[in-house]
């Protein structure tokens, strides 16, 4: 069951950063040690805003494999220079927007325990930066993945004792014991099932501390907008931070990889529970995006995961990461750090 559990979720790969080619939208403040070293830091307008690294996983390339034809499923991967067989080095990140007036907003919350000890180092990170947890203020949490949400509690005790924890309103619901068997195909039941449980016990000393709250779509929270991109799961929302007439938009799972879902943004993953959706969501998306110049940030994107869209042809796009930072395959993370006794 762990390992069905396992392969459940997430996504990505490494990439040739070229800093002239990266438009001044943001200005990295930080050298390329500290990004080693589990955390990057950048202005953008008004905000400091971390990127975080919790770990990484391997995703096979068999994963990808909705809304294409086989002859078109392999010219994608030829395209990519990677076999279908192939395992796929994938960042998972989280990301921190401190307005410097102390509010401290969390976006995503990393793997924890649930997903073995490649994973689980956003806390750490979040201390090495400079943060304590206690003083984490806000918890946007994209969708409620065990790699989005386990790093909310260590030992069923609140690692972010303190913090408000904000989730949309149709996720909380699809994830609820009544909700799960009437949106999943059957042969999916009895994961969605086991990882439902989990996240049940991941926000329960939250809920018991009446710290969990949900948003409506139209909604803002501490200034931020919330974006409707369901498709990934059915109540799956990005985050729009707007400062000095920037955008930056914390765009949560609706890409995997940026090597085969930027050429082809119809190619979906196995676990999009629509995959359909999850495509039409991710076109619509990149095309917007491109257009306007808005720069994204992404949990499995190669760390930092932070960059800008930009159109090669007609539906096509190439990912140009913010920086000069070299990412590379993350290191195995320490240990979570113990929380604070909500």
């Amino acid at each position: 069951m762990k390992n069905k559990i396992f392969a459940i979720l997430l996504a990505s790969l490494s990439f040739q950063v070229n800093a002239s080619e990266v438009q001044p939208i943001a200005s990295v403040i930080v050298n390329k040690a500290s990004a080693e070293q589990g955390f990057f830091v950048f202005n953008f307008g008004e905000y400091k805003i971390t990127a975080l690294r919790d770990g990484s996983i391997d995703l096979k390339g068999s994963l990808f494999n909705k809304n294409l034809s086989p002859d078109e499923l392999q010219q994608v991967f030829s395209k990519a220079n990677l076999s279908q067989t192939q395992y796929l080095p994938t960042s998972v990140n989280t990301f921190l927007i401190d307005d410097l007036h102390g509010n401290l907003t969390l976006v995503d919350n990393g793997a924890g325990n649930c997903m073995g000890d490649k994973l689980g180092a956003m806390a750490t990170n979040i201390q090495a930066a400079g943060y304590k947890l206690q003083h984490i203020n806000s918890i946007m949490l994209t969708h409620l993945h065990l790699d989005h949400v386990c790093g909310l509690t260590q030992n069923n005790l609140a690692v972010f004792p303190l913090a408000t924890v904000y989730v949309s309103e149709q996720e909380l619901a699809f994830w609820s014991a009544d909700q799960v068997s009437a949106h999943i195909t059957e042969e999916k039941r009895d994961n969605y099932q086991a990882i439902a449980t989990q996240i049940k016990t991941v926000l329960a000393p939250y809920q018991m501390s009446k710290s969990l709250k949900t948003f409506k779509a139209g909604s803002s929270i501490n200034g931020i907008e919330v974006v409707e991109s369901a498709g990934h799961t059915p109540g799956h929302y990005s985050y729009l931070l707007k400062s000095q007439n920037k955008s930056l938009v914390f765009v949560g799972d609706i890409i995997h990889s940026h090597t085969l879902q930027f050429i082809e943004p119809k190619l979906s993953i196995e676990f999009d529970t629509d995959p359909v959706q999850a495509s039409q969501t991710r076109e619509a998306l990149f095309a917007k995006y491109a257009q306007s110049h808005t720069w994204i940030a992404a949990p499995h994107l190669p760390f930092p995961g932070v960059g800008e869209i930009v159109e090669l042809s007609a539906g096509h796009y190439e990912w140009k990461p913010l920086g000069s930072a070299t990412p590379a395959t993350p290191a195995t993370p320490a240990t979570p750090a113990t929380p604070a006794t909500p």
